[in-house]
């Protein structure tokens, strides 16, 4: 009885340093990781990594890193003067120069004022999906708009239009309103090569722009995800 109790006090300080060890290990290849973005995105700060413990075996012994999840704080361009927030997973990241990603998701989260303002949608605010704008004489309506993407152009459209209670969608508004809408918010929207834009969505934190790619450099994110101002 003492021996087993023995033994199993052993396989488990055994499995206790198996774990301090392996998160030891995930530490250092994570802190790697950022130091290498830090380098290749010049602009970006507040970055942190996270990789799978139980990949990383596979990834200190391959030539590619399967999997990994990058937070990026701020993002400035210097073309533009704006920030904007990254949330960055990718897979099979290959460890050789120059350093090519098999699959890249991004999630661009940019200040809905870099559209908003620009377009002169005064005391416009972000409220759940969608931006309420003052309408009509004396703002007495409210517009509701949500952005949209097409040939690489970000811009907003109505849904409807909140008037003395009764809401009126967009279908029985004149053509000539929601053409003014998009003209006046209308945007150049500017995505690393190699990458294409899934969707574009508000919320409480701004405009989120999710692109997506496959064999794309490292070093290409430089370039940001960029709304034209």
């Amino acid at each position: 009885m003492k021996k087993k109790k023995i033994a199993l006090l052993a396989s488990s300080a055994l499995v206790l340093a198996l774990v301090v060890t392996g998160l030891g290990l995930q530490k250092l290849v994570s802190s790697k990781i950022a130091a290498r973005v830090e380098r290749e995105i010049p602009n970006a700060s507040g970055v942190s990594v996270s990789i799978p413990i139980t990949e990383l075996p596979g990834d200190l012994t391959s030539d590619e890193i399967k999997s990994v999840k990058i937070s990026i704080d701020n993002y400035f361009s210097t073309e533009r003067k704006t920030s904007s927030s990254l949330s960055i997973s990718a897979k099979n990241i290959r460890k050789a120069q120059p350093q090519v990603i098999g699959s890249l998701d991004v999630v661009a989260t940019i200040p809905v004022s870099t559209m908003v303002e620009s377009s002169e949608f005064n005391d416009a605010q972000i409220v759940g999906n969608a931006l309420l704008v003052p309408a009509g004489a004396g703002g007495a309506g409210t517009a509701r708009l949500v952005p949209r993407y097409r040939n690489n152009q970000i811009y907003f459209e109505i849904v409807s239009v909140s008037f003395l209670g009764n809401e009126i969608p967009a279908s029985s508004l004149p053509d000539d309103l929601q053409n003014q809408v998009k003209s006046r918010s209308q945007r150049n929207l500017k995505v690393p090569e190699g990458m294409r834009v899934k969707s574009v969505a508000l919320n409480s934190k701004g405009l989120s722009l999710n692109v997506a790619g496959s064999n794309v450099q490292l070093s290409g994110l430089r370039t940001g995800i960029e709304v034209e101002s």
